[in-house]
Parts: C-alpha cells; sequence; structure tokens
C-alpha cells in the first residue's frame, strides 16, 4: 500500500490510482457534474461565463479539459490558449499546429538519432 499526502488538500490516504485523496476525488467529481450540468443550459458559454455561473475557478475548468475529464463536442465557446503560442484551443496543452509542429520535430530528432547509432563506436589500437 502505498500511503501519499492528496496533492489538493494535503491530507494522508491510500494511493491507489491518483494522487488526489477521495473526498477531493469527490469534490472534483461535484465540480465536474455542475459544469456539465451548467453546459447544457447554457451551450454557447464560454469559461469565464461558466466559472461565473457555478463557482468553479477558470484554473480548475481548464485542467478538468487538459486532462481530458471535460469535453467540449458540443460548446464551441469554451476555448482557452495553446501553452506555446497562444492560440485558441479546446483541448490539451497545445493548438493543433503546435502538436503537429513538436510530433514533426519529435520524428526529425528520432530519425537523427538512428543515423547516428552507428558512429563513434568502438575502440581502435595501434598494435
Amino acid at each position: 500500500m502505498a500511503i501519499a499526502n492528496c496533492r489538493r488538500c494535503g491530507r494522508l490516504f491510500n494511493r491507489v490510482g491518483r494522487d488526489i485523496c477521495p473526498q477531493c476525488v469527490k469534490d472534483e467529481d461535484e465540480k465536474l457534474a455542475t459544469i456539465r450540468a451548467y453546459l447544457r443550459q447554457h451551450p454557447l458559454a464560454n469559461i469565464y461565463e461558466v466559472a461565473n455561473g457555478t463557482d468553479v475557478t477558470y484554473d480548475e475548468i481548464v485542467q478538468f479539459i487538459r486532462d481530458g475529464r471535460l469535453l467540449l463536442r458540443n460548446n464551441p465557446n469554451m476555448v482557452y490558449p495553446c501553452e506555446r503560442c497562444g492560440t485558441p484551443t479546446q483541448s490539451g496543452r497545445l493548438c493543433a499546429n503546435c502538436a503537429k509542429e513538436m510530433a514533426r520535430e519529435l520524428d526529425r530528432n528520432a530519425r537523427g538519432q538512428e543515423n547516428d547509432q552507428g558512429r563513434g563506436k568502438g575502440y581502435y589500437s595501434k598494435s
């Protein structure tokens, strides 16, 4: 059994999967239910309007979206800035363009490392 401190409230708890205690999980689930109910009644609301109408903070709402716990299929105005370029996005930490660019860079770097793996290895003696 892994004992841990809750990331949100600091209480000790038996960590099973998440890094928050059962009471904070319950609190988050209630906030999510409140947000979803508000969005069903106000599908064109933006994040600030949802935050004001539900007493859930802007940062908590964005974190729910980034974690994939709040999906925004029918809520076109629920946008927040990309962490890299600031372009409005509705999911994840990066906008679609930055995610593609980052994937290309990772792919390019991975291919570069594959080409370099055979070089510089081994020992040479002058006997």
